[in-house]
């Protein structure tokens, strides 16, 4: 497979353009290869499959109903970064409703917040909290909308766990009933910061899309890069546009061998083609909110060539332990196309709240509570899932992050416009 030949970086990475000079340690940039296989392996712990069974077996008829809620741009221009995410957790419940050993049947509540938006969220979040059979939350996926719900979900005591919301401050302002499962903006900037220096670029452009996720991304990455290596010479936050003319004129004259997007695959694709229509052959890098299948073709495919996402989402098409691949078998039966980005995540969250549910229900259908949920998360520790084995941190600063975290590379390797899975950030720059 691709994700195991040594891929290069050089094809409109950190090279010279006819509009500009780059560095000569970044002109003859190494490889990044892929080291053998990309199948972590988790710590041992209690496995989905030993937590959602319950001690007894209930009848299938007339069991009272629970609802897991879901928040998240589900139809609009970021739909594709949520969608799996959101069928991941509908395959795990409908998988625990079928087995039938719950005290309760489980019904999936999403909610659609288009594009993302801060201010309908709050409306959102109401509606689930004012709907008793609510007992835990899935998401939100983006940072400012789930920014926007902490403090109505803290003060009405319901469990939500994000999926995709990446932001650094996320966790410090002691919402109790959020837990964050996956890495950080901080994390996400440091391994970029890696492959700076592994390439040894020397000049870094980094631009932002204003928004909560993308300003932070960018921010902490315009820290990061200079002790890579690459001075900034040139910062920007820039609102969602169509026309990038003057930031790529920008660009033209600074000459970085580096640009850095802090935002969504919509903008990404936009200034990345405009870029390259204009002769910037700099090496295109951003986080996980520009690895989106619609990426490659919205840039162009021979645009699109090179560029590299760093997320920390896990790929299970290309695992090889038997948990993900029937995980792809399931969902791509169900859904008729392969899980792509925060689909397993998804999952893994959906399996946590069943497994709590379970648990709770042991005392009868009426223990499952929003109370017994929250307690049961709060508490969990080895957790073991497909993409990580599930804990919390318990630091207040930092308060319910992940313990288990993890970052991969992606790349668009030849002229076919879609990302490819390099590896973690540990194999691909040390």
């Amino acid at each position: 497979m691709a994700v195991l030949a040594a891929l290069s970086l050089v094809a409109a990475g950190c090279g010279k353009s006819k509009t500009e000079t780059a560095s000569a340690t970044c002109v003859s940039a190494p490889k990044l290869s892929a080291l053998g296989s990309t199948t972590r392996s988790l710590p041992g712990g209690i496995s989905m499959a030993g937590q959602i069974t319950a001690s007894r077996t209930f009848a299938s008829a007339a069991k009272p109903v629970v609802k897991i809620g879901f928040i998240g741009d589900l139809t609009g221009s970021n739909s594709n970064l949520v969608t799996p995410g959101a069928n991941g957790a509908k395959l795990a419940i409908a998988e625990a409703n079928a087995k039938g050993d719950l005290p309760v049947t489980i019904e999936f509540a999403p909610k659609d917040n288009k594009e993302a938006n801060p201010t309908t969220a709050p409306g959102i979040a109401q509606g689930l909290i004012n709907d008793r059979g609510v007992i835990a939350v899935i998401g939100p996926a983006f940072s400012g909308e789930t920014s926007a719900v902490q403090p109505l979900f803290k003060a009405a005591g319901i469990t939500h766990i994000t999926q995709s919301a990446t932001r650094d401050d996320l966790t410090s302002g002691g919402f109790t009933t959020f837990f964050r499962g996956l890495a950080s903006n901080f994390d996400e900037a440091s391994a970029a910061a890696k492959i700076v220096k592994k390439l040894g670029c020397t000049k870094a452009a980094v631009i932002d899309d204003k928004s909560a996720y993308g300003q932070d991304l960018g921010s902490t990455a315009a820290t990061k890069f200079p002790f890579a290596g690459a001075k900034i010479v040139d910062r920007e936050s820039i609102a969602p546009a169509t026309d990038y003319t003057s930031l790529v004129d920008t660009l033209i004259t600074k000459k970085p061998d580096i640009v850095f997007y802090g935002g969504y695959e919509p903008q990404a694709s936009i200034l990345l083609k405009q870029m390259r229509e204009k002769g910037v052959k700099a090496l295109f890098m951003g986080g996980d909110g520009m690895k989106d299948i619609k990426f490659g073709p919205d840039a162009g495919v021979t645009n699109s060539e090179g560029a590299i996402a760093v997320a920390p989402a896990r790929d299970p098409n290309v695992a090889n332990d038997e948990a993900s691949k029937t995980f792809v078998k399931d969902y791509t039966a169900k859904y008729k196309v392969a899980p792509d980005i925060y689909a397993p995540e998804g999952f893994d969250i959906a399996n946590i709240y069943i497994a709590g549910i379970a648990e709770c229900g042991k005392g009868g259908a009426s223990a499952v509570t929003r109370a017994c949920v929250l307690k049961f998360v709060t508490d969990l520790k080895d957790f073991k899932g497909l993409t990580k084995t599930f804990g919390w941190t318990t630091d207040p600063k930092a308060l319910h992050e992940v313990t288990d975290k993890f970052m991969n590379v992606y790349q668009i390797v030849g002229k076919n416009g879609v990302f490819v899975l390099l590896g973690e950030i540990t194999q691909v720059a040390p």
